[in-house]
């Protein structure tokens, strides 16, 4: 059926900006959809497609609407007016409508949907709001946690006056006692009628906080003035190799930075006694440039000495255990007054913090587990960096007043969970409340551990967490919080966010909770209506290292409540479906590793499709998402789909990025994912000629891209959208053959998609204008910077590109021309070369020779040089050498290639200049369209040698 892309595209985008209730907000995990493409997937691809224009042009209207995140929020609220071009429903009505629409579809009966992926819940979250039947599972028993607190818990404890209000509730109603009523605005009885899971969590989290606060209490005092600190400051140190000193290792020295606050640390060097001390500036004390400190990517001076050392030194002292840390600067919060304020460290702050590593010593353990987490960090170079500076074990994270803290917390839910029974709480109930107090630790332990830096930043000045990103980054210059604080760090902002997120959920009518699982998924089960699942993204993230750091402190919260899931001292790692060359032990070459990892990944994304299509019920769909820009992922993900007689019925590329993420300089990102609703092969398919495939390929791809391209799909997302519709007659096959009668491997099907993309693309970024003959190295630059801006490409991807372009690698990379291979550690890149750094190695740039015409780009490079070193009349002559016929092109050229770079972008400068001047004063062409069918002159096949 048709689906709104753009509506949906929309919704998808704002809800990156969204918090409050929202499924992100419960726990950290990593790469979720976004709630809105799950409905609007899921949804569509439950009912059948409409008899009519009319009936679909309606429907259509209300999965976009209920894609919105209003039709959540304010389900009361009609979404969008019919003179607005919506449905005129509210979302309460929609919902309603679809789970009709999908009764009936479904021949009266709920669906039952699959998510053997299932990670942090978006998916079956929303196949339950739907009306589904839903098992969610995944092999990481945190993910598993995740999924009870979203998928099974709160349907199935959450409802309105689900559960009688129990005496400690009236008892902390009547008195307010221990403060408990601090949490909930009004009633604290009629809020547990509301919803009492929601209520639970935060009275028994504010029963922990309380006891929390007079248990550390001593280890953060106030200052004599009674204001309080919110965080502590604190840099990393190691000695110097020339004068002995302690380094500090300090990224900026900025603590404020407003337009009317602006706050800075400021080195106190004293030589004599070869210690490093801290000031605090304000205003126009502020001097210096205070973004630049002492250190950069680990590579450090002293500032005693002068003396510099490498990032080597650094991890060397750090795995010798020889990292220390100094005490910086203080945040605190006046008493009475708003508004945050800073001070230097002291003597008396390091000798609280001094208490708290004695107390850390006597701390009991968790039924034989120490209470110091002593489970070794994973040695993965691509998303943990920490363990190459000796931070080698969990315990190691986090400093000893944070463990003091988190262990304190850890214990609690324990009590807690014990207090609930002796009030005569029902076991599973009490099971529940405290996984979510688990959870809330697991937040605390986020915001605070040695990883967590302090932004200085105009909306921020605050503490920022240590997953801001999926890795575990190394940090020199950390803040910590204060658990009891108010403040971003605290434990009550941590817990929040849960009850605010089963409020928002609990608003809604559940028929039935998921069953929420540990499981492998290539292990077929059940009968299904519908599997729907996010697989792993190839390489893209390693789930099992970094979910470790929140199972080590699940261990010693709830283990005793979940032993079937925390039993094993880390994640599991062998059975992990990713491709993670780090894991493949035994292999003595990288490539060989390498290898081993990818056929590791290969096998189990088979053998998982496999057990899907062997789990469906006759008649049903397996939808798919995936985003990767790496061929090898897509190879990967569709040789497992035709190993399972899977093939896409349609796809769509959602897009769900916001802006601000996708448009940084230098960077390949995706915005799309491509969500592909695939049916088991039908009947005894058949070999095939590739001549015969590519005929009836072509024009899907075709029709297909330019619909999309209408919708605003751009770059690197262009080439994947077309990947499900070209599968779609690809796949009907049993084995593709070339004339030779060899058999199409999976990764050549995809080097035919991209040429067939890239023609299409071109003929849109160029407008259909007559250019004569586009060479092949000007289509691979038009194409990379269309695709991928100015980041840098690994070299097997430089050759793909030139696979579709027609262009020779070698005619890429030579001295001069539009590209240079680089080195990142063991990886071959090539990265374009910009203009000044074509015409410095080249001065006869643009220029024809003997050997070879110069390619358009070429020329266009080389008047855009003349422009920008003021040559006007050298520009002149050049236009006149060149012919009005190819000054033209090159003007067309350039318009197109101007608005493919960045903003900020030297080259677009020029380009833009070369546009506007004088020189260029000619017509230009005539603007063109979107162009069907016709082929373009100078797009027949060119030789670059």
């Amino acid at each position: 059926m048709a689906f709104p892309l753009e509506e949906v595209s929309a919704h998808s985008r704002r809800e990156k900006n969204i918090r409050h209730g929202h499924i992100s907000t419960l726990h950290i995990w990593w790469a979720r959809r976004p709630l809105a493409a799950c409905r609007a997937f899921i949804y569509a691809s439950l009912v059948d497609d409409p008899e009519t224009d009319a009936e679909r042009d309606e429907l259509l209207k209300e999965v976009a609407d209920l894609a919105s995140w209003d039709a959540v929020r304010n389900p009361e609220r009609v979404v969008r007016p019919r003179e607005e071009g919506g449905s005129g429903l509210t979302g309460a009505q929609l919902l309603e409508r679809a789970r009709q629409r999908i009764l009936d579809c479904n021949g009266g009966k709920p669906p039952r949907l699959l998510d053997p992926f299932a990670g942090g819940g978006a998916i079956p979250l929303e196949a339950l709001r739907l009306g589904c039947e839903v098992e969610a599972s995944d092999l990481n028993p945190v993910a598993v946690l995740i999924l009870k607190g979203t998928v099974e818990y709160p349907q199935r404890y959450g409802q309105p006056n689900s559960r009688p209000v129990p005496d400690y509730i009236r008892r902390a109603a009547e008195q307010g006692d221990g403060g408990q009523t601090r949490f909930t605005d009004g009633d604290l009885v009629a809020a547990y009628r509301k919803n009492p899971l929601a209520t639970d969590v935060r009275y028994w989290g504010n029963w922990m906080l309380e006891r929390a606060r007079k248990e550390l209490a001593e280890f953060y005092p106030p200052d004599p003035d009674g204001s309080v600190p919110v965080a502590y400051l604190w840099s990393r140190t190691v000695p110097c190799p020339n004068c002995g000193a302690e380094m500090p290792l300090i990224r900026q020295y900025w603590l404020a930075r407003k337009d009317k606050k602006k706050v800075a640390m400021k080195p106190v060097l004293d030589r004599a006694n070869k210690r490093v001390d801290f000031e605090v500036v304000e205003g126009k004390d502020v001097s210096g440039n205070p973004a630049e400190a002492t250190t950069s990517r680990g590579d450090t001076l002293c500032l005693l000495c002068n003396q510099a050392v490498k990032a080597e030194y650094v991890q060397d002292v750090g795995c010798r255990g020889m990292l220390g840390q100094t005490a910086t600067a203080v945040v605190l919060e006046a008493a009475g007054a708003g508004g945050k304020r800073y001070r230097p460290a002291t003597s008396r702050d390091l000798a609280t913090y001094l208490m708290a590593e004695a107390k850390l010593g006597t701390l009991p353990d968790f039924d034989g587990l120490p209470a110091v987490p002593d489970e070794p960090v994973a040695e993965d170079p691509r998303n943990i960096w920490c363990y190459k500076y000796g931070l080698s074990t969990f315990g190691k994270l986090f400093n000893a007043r944070q463990l003091v803290a988190l262990t304190t917390f850890a214990r609690l839910v324990r009590e807690a969970h014990a207090e609930m029974l002796r009030a005569g709480v029902e076991t599973e109930y009490a099971k529940a409340v405290a996984t979510y107090l688990a959870l809330a630790v697991d937040r605390l332990a986020d915001r605070g551990c040695t990883l967590c830096r302090w932004d200085p930043s105009p909306k921020m000045e605050a503490l920022q967490n240590a997953f801001g990103r999926q890795a575990l980054p190394m940090v020199w210059d950390y803040g910590e919080g204060v658990p009891f604080s108010e403040a971003a760090g605290g434990f009550a902002t941590c817990l929040e966010w849960i009850p605010l997120f089963l409020q928002f959920e609990g608003r809604f009518s559940w028929s039935h909770s998921a069953d929420s699982t540990l499981a492998d998924a290539r292990v077929a089960r059940g009968s299904y209506s519908v599997c729907v699942t996010d697989p792993p993204y190839y390489d893209a993230i390693n789930y099992s290292n970094l979910s470790d750091f929140f199972y080590v402190w699940l261990k010693r919260s709830v283990g005793f409540l979940h032993p079937d899931l925390l039993s094993l001292p880390l994640t599991p790692k062998k059975d992990q479906i990713v491709m993670n060359v780090y894991a493949a032990n035994g292999q003595e070459q990288v490539t060989s590793k390498k290898e081993a990892a990818r056929q590791g990944y290969v096998d189990g994304m088979a053998a998982s499709f496999e057990a899907m299509g062997q789990s469906l019920e006759p008649g049903g769909v397996v939808g798919i998402v995936f985003a990767h820009t790496d061929p090898d992922a897509w190879s990967t993900l569709i040789g497992g789909l035709l190993h399972a007689g899977l093939i896409p019925d349609v796809s769509w590329p959602i897009d769900t990025e916001l802006e601000n993420k996708v448009s940084r300089l230098g960077q390949a990102r995706l915005k799309t994912s491509v969500w592909m609703a695939c049916r088991p092969r039908e009947g005894k398919p058949q070999e095939a000629f590739l001549g015969d495939v590519m005929e009836e390929m072509k024009p899907v791809i075709r029709e297909r891209l330019l619909y999309f391209w209408n919708k605003g799909i751009r770059g690197a997302d262009f080439f994947i959208s077309a990947i499900g519709p070209a599968l779609s007659v690809f796949g009907r096959h049993s084995r593709v053959l070339r004339p030779d009668g060899g058999e199409v491997t999976v990764r050549e099907f995809l080097n035919l998609v991209r040429k067939e993309s890239t023609q299409v693309a071109l003929e849109q970024v160029l407008r259909g204008a007559d250019l004569g003959v586009v060479d092949p190295i000007t289509r691979q630059y038009v194409t990379w910077v269309w695709s991928y801006s100015r980041a840098p490409l690994e070299a097997g991807e430089t050759i793909a590109l030139c696979l579709a372009t027609g262009a020779e690698y070698g005619s890429i990379v030579r001295p001069g021309s539009i590209g240079s291979e680089t080195r990142e550690g063991s990886k071959k890149l090539v990265k374009l070369l910009t203009v000044k750094e074509r015409m410095r190695l080249d001065e006869d740039l643009g220029l024809d020779s003997a050997a070879r015409p110069a390619p358009l780009i070429d020329q266009l490079h080389r008047a855009a040089h003349f422009w920008g070193i003021n040559r006007p009349d050298e520009l002149a002559t050049y236009r006149g050498a060149l012919g009005e016929t190819r000054w033209a092109a090159l003007r067309t050229l350039g318009q197109a290639v101007a608005e493919c770079l960045p903003d900020g972008d030297e080259d677009r400068r020029l380009i833009h200049g070369l546009l506007g001047s004088n020189v260029m004063a000619i017509s230009a062409p005539a603007q063109a369209g979107a162009v069907a069918r016709e082929r373009l002159p100078g797009f027949e096949e060119v030789s670059d040698a």
